[in-house]
């Protein structure tokens, strides 16, 4: 198991990224998922064939628990070693 390290960020900042991501995941932009993402030692094209698109409209209503649960995600975390909290802003 490898170490976790809490990272705080804000609610805008987990919006913007998760829109950022979701709109390359649904526009299927590969090559925009690499260049936003360290996620090379994940099947892109499985990850992205399979990928179950969200809203991207609704985000800013959700909770901070469902962005912060959303941002441990693939692709959409900057780290795998990462826990994210939101916190201020």
């Amino acid at each position: 198991m490898s170490a976790q390290s809490t990272v705080y960020i804000t609610r805008e900042d987990a919006i913007d990224r998760i829109k950022e991501i979701a709109t390359l995941l649904i526009e299927k932009d590969y090559l925009g998922i690499e260049v936003a993402s360290f996620e090379d030692h994940i099947d892109s094209l499985g990850f992205v064939d399979n990928w179950t698109p969200i809203d991207t409209s609704d985000v800013g209503n959700w909770m901070d628990k469902m962005l912060e649960d959303y941002m441990d995600h693939p692709f959409f975390r900057h780290s795998m070693f990462n826990n994210y909290l939101i916190r201020g802003g």
